[in-house]
């Protein structure tokens, strides 16, 4: 194991701090009695200079100036911040301390609005608080310490998310079929499909692309444009008149509402040739499934971003349809359409099957 301790802040304290998403702010009072409470945090620049911000959130009671940690800096203007990895296997241990001077900002002061806009770029749960009309802690003149476990040839391993933090996020995602209005924040977006750029797939191809639809016009546009299949398909099953005019209004007004459509597209470009039919059949297989794996991932980034997703298959019935209403090349393959937004309601989950009916045999 190796301690490494520094003057300033150096880039790999940054980006260590940058990723996590909490920690533990310490402040002492005129008389020096130590407080500490736990914060979310972002990290950015002021002046040019790298900076940490924490909101003082909206509070039920009281005006949040009197907050212990407020009123301790302005006795007291030097703060600690530890932000840290535990993880059972204490080799994959690591900390960093941040040092340094805090403030209040008001509203209205040089810096107030950077910092809110970091704050929810970071937290999308921040979008519907009146932030702009409450103070926030600054803490500049920042200077690091830190603590990172070894294997033992010097090497630091690579940080691994805990069994317990995969599971919660594994089972908290959920499939949100109706959405608020609320806007989803473009860094949300484009996080969760470079997270799906990380799924595995046939000789590392990647053989998806993902079109984002965000604009209403053209929301509206796509829910016209499948109505007719929709229509047509449901009338093929037998279902009569208002059955159909039901389901075709649930769907459409998803379409509508989701303040974004994620368009995950198959792209068969640049795999394997075979000259043999079976083989190359199989190399479009592994590339579907790739593209679900992608799709998880996907849905999984979102959810830990604080919004939601619902993944519709309706693309698969009426591929060409997408590709004309969005003006898509031939080349991408519509297959599922990934509505993203915030739910309106918590939604009924279906209850999974237990392990024993999962595992079909164990050889």
């Amino acid at each position: 194991m190796r301690v490494v301790g520094q003057r300033g802040a150096e880039a790999a304290d940054l980006a260590f701090i940058r990723e996590r998403r909490v920690g533990r702010l310490a402040t002492a009072d005129a008389e020096g009695r130590p407080s500490v409470v736990p914060v979310v945090y972002a990290l950015t620049e002021l002046g040019g200079e790298p900076v940490v911000v924490t909101a003082i959130d909206e509070k039920p009671k009281g005006d949040p100036r009197n907050l212990r940690r407020v009123r301790n800096i302005r006795h007291r203007p030097e703060i600690a911040l530890v932000v840290d990895d535990y993880r059972e296997n204490w080799a994959e241990l690591a900390w960093v301390i941040v040092r340094g001077s805090a403030n209040l900002l008001e509203p209205g002061d040089p810096g107030h609005d950077e910092t809110v806009a970091a704050l929810r770029l970071k937290y999308p749960q921040y979008t519907h608080m009146r932030l702009e009309a409450l103070p926030a802690i600054v803490i500049r003149d920042v200077v690091t310490s830190s603590w990172r476990g070894s294997d033992g040839d010097g090497k630091q391993p690579p940080a691994r998310p805990g069994r317990e933090e995969l599971s919660t996020l594994i089972q908290g995602r959920r499939s949100v079929r109706a959405f608020d209005t609320r806007s989803v924040p473009r860094a949300v977006i484009e996080g969760a499909i470079a997270a799906a750029g990380w799924a595995p797939s046939p000789h590392g191809r990647q053989p998806w692309r993902f079109v984002v639809v965000e604009s209403q016009a053209r929301r509206d546009a796509l829910a016209d444009a499948m109505a007719e299949t929709w229509r047509t398909q449901l009338r093929l099953d037998g279902q009569d008149e208002e059955i159909v005019a039901a389901r075709l209004a649930k769907s459409r007004n998803r379409l509508q509402r989701a303040p974004v459509l994620i368009v995950p597209c198959l792209y068969l470009q640049g795999l394997d040739t075979y000259p043999d039919a079976d083989r190359q059949q199989a190399e479009e297989t592994m590339a579907i499934q790739s593209l679900g794996a992608a799709v998880q991932n996907l849905l999984l980034s979102l959810y830990a971003a604080g919004v939601d997703g619902g993944w519709m298959c309706a693309p698969l019935f009426c591929p060409e349809v997408v590709q004309e209403a969005l003006g898509l090349d031939a080349t991408l393959n519509p297959h599922a359409l990934i509505a993203v937004g915030y739910a309106a309601s918590d939604p009924v989950r279906r209850p999974r099957l237990a392990l024993d009916a999962l595992i079909v045999d164990w050889l």
